[in-house]
């Protein structure tokens, strides 16, 4: 279940005169960031100074430290870099005037040695070379970065986990605003939070737990806020709590005229960032939640179930909707079948007298019975937090069902195509509770309420050469589900192949959501391959 060091940023150097053991010798001047001056020879540092230090040095005083800021960002447009410095960018903001400096964003090119590593995404199999990855630190950041795509008329991808299954979180020759950095978290009034986008899920669950709050949300420690809320949001707690994007309140967003926009003053915008949002109006700055009391112990059984034939597949299955049926808004189940093995997980953080009566029917039958009781729950939650990226991997939704009879009408060529290719992996999870409550379905733009289980497909592997039989097999699958009838799908995890996607995402939903896109994108700044488009 997927949701189940400082950056060196700019380095510049130019061929420059210094009084080095009083006498004047040719050395290369690097600038780190607009925080060191350092002298270089032969590709050896012999000194460095801070631009104070130098400016002493030279007898120039403070009044030159913005000649300083001047030389850095001269250097750097030659390096193909945006001229941010340490002494800042005045920059025209319609007819207010704003000043920009690394504190508020970095604006990394190809040419710049970071810009590898925040180009690097959760998915290995996936390669983009945006033009700019703008790292923002601050809604000034945000104005600077949109302002910059504007005027170059470059395509804008949003990214703070980095989690996209099919990488719409970047681009090609675009621009990325990276909102990695921003993770402040704020405790309000009556338990309400406020979260920058840049909070894994890791953040929020260590914060949150240490005041003995609860925000339902996804299991997968590395999976970031922003995308998870705007997309839906489903966990453990989902039952009770509903989704992610149920406990939000509030948010804060940058449309593509660089404009703040609260939601506070316009709740059909927050109607379609609850389950619309991710990437296509604008870049969401902050979330306001509500939190829940955290529950005093987690109960999990893992059950397993070897040496998987067909009919035991059929088995299982059936076994599994039943019990999961009868679970009370605290209990979860996934079903997960992994070539020739089925691992099942029941969850449950209240305790039920007759809970395991309510899955003996899996109990019964399964291999082994492993249950870990009243077990402290943010230990628990650590060992949901995932495999660390980047990896190897597709993944997809599998189609929301009503009930069994979804996957048994394919059971027999699902069921083989998974034996048959090590490194495939279909789960079902529980949705239901919560989460058809008919108040959150009005409030909000997620569409498959009435659906109460959730399909995924998976599939891993480590080299390259795997990768071609595996998505065939992958594809396969979809197609099973989709001759089948299953057309709905959660927008978290998305499927470039999906013929309707409008539809399978957004239901009725999508219209609405185009007159949004019109009033805050209309020129469709924020795109990518299954973006909300303009009515």
């Amino acid at each position: 279940m997927c949701e189940l060091v400082y950056m060196l940023g700019y380095r510049t150097t130019s061929s420059f005169y210094s009084i080095s053991f009083h006498k004047m010798i040719p050395v290369e001047i690097t600038s780190k960031v607009g925080l060191v001056l350092q002298y270089k020879k032969n590709n050896n540092i012999i000194m460095a100074y801070t631009k104070r230090e130098f400016l002493k040095i030279m007898g120039l005083g403070l009044v030159f430290m913005p000649f300083i800021g001047c030389f850095n960002s001269e250097s750097k447009k030659e390096e193909g870099h945006s001229g941010i410095g340490a002494a800042g960018v005045n920059e025209d903001k319609g007819n207010e005037t704003i000043d920009v400096t690394e504190a508020d964003v970095l604006m990394l090119t190809r040419n710049d040695e970071a810009y590898e590593k925040f180009n690097q995404g959760f998915n290995k199999r996936l390669h983009f070379l945006p033009k700019y990855i703008a790292i923002c630190k601050t809604e000034k950041g945000i104005q600077f970065a949109i302002r910059k795509a504007r005027e170059e008329k470059l395509q804008v991808a949003v990214k703070s986990g980095g989690h996209s299954f099919e990488g719409f979180s970047s681009n090609n020759g675009g621009m990325v605003i990276n909102l990695s950095q921003m993770k402040k978290i704020t405790w309000l009034e009556n338990n309400e939070v406020e979260v920058e986008p840049g909070c894994l899920l890791q953040d929020i669950q260590a914060a949150f737990f240490a005041k003995k709050r609860l925000l339902p949300a996804g299991s997968c420690g590395t999976v970031g806020i922003a995308g998870l809320t705007l997309g839906g949001g489903y966990g453990f707690f989902s039952r009770k709590y509903g989704l992610t994007c149920d406990n939000l309140l509030q948010l804060k967003m940058i449309a593509a005229d660089g404009k703040v926009y609260d939601t506070a003053e316009d709740k059909e915008l927050l109607w379609a960032c609850k389950g619309g949002g991710n990437g296509n109006f604008g870049v969401v700055t902050s979330f306001r939640f509500r939190t829940h009391d955290m529950p005093p112990a987690f109960d999990s059984y893992v059950l397993k179930f070897r040496s998987m034939d067909a009919a035991k597949f059929e088995q299982t299955i059936n076994a599994w909707f039943d019990v999961s049926e009868k679970l009370p808004q605290d209990g979860f189940a996934a079903y997960v079948l992994n070539n020739n093995t089925l691992t099942v997980l029941i969850t449950n953080y209240n305790h039920h007298a007759d809970f395991s009566n309510i899955i003996l029917p899996l109990t019964s039958i399964a291999d082994t019975v492993s249950p870990t009781l009243q077990a402290d729950l943010p230990k628990a939650m650590k060992r949901y937090y995932g495999r660390k990226g980047p990896i190897y991997f597709k993944n997809a939704s599998a189609g929301l069902y009503q009930g069994k009879d979804d996957i048994l009408k394919i059971k027999d060529s699902l069921f083989n195509t998974v034996l048959q290719n090590k490194g495939i992996v279909f789960q079902i999870n529980t949705l239901g509770g919560m989460i058809a409550d008919a108040a959150f379905e009005q409030s909000s733009c997620y569409p498959h309420r009435h659906l109460p289980y959730l399909g995924e497909l998976q599939a891993y592997w480590d080299n390259e050469s795997q990768e071609a039989k595996l998505v065939a097999a992958f594809e396969n699958i979809q197609t099973l589900f989709r001759e089948g009838g299953v057309t709905a799908h959660y927008r978290n995890y998305p499927d470039i192949n999906f013929k309707d996607w409008e539809a399978s995402y957004y239901g009725d939903n999508y219209a609405r959501l185009q007159k949004v896109k019109s009033r805050y994108d209309k020129e469709e700044m924020f795109r990518y391959p299954q973006s909300v488009r303009p009515a």
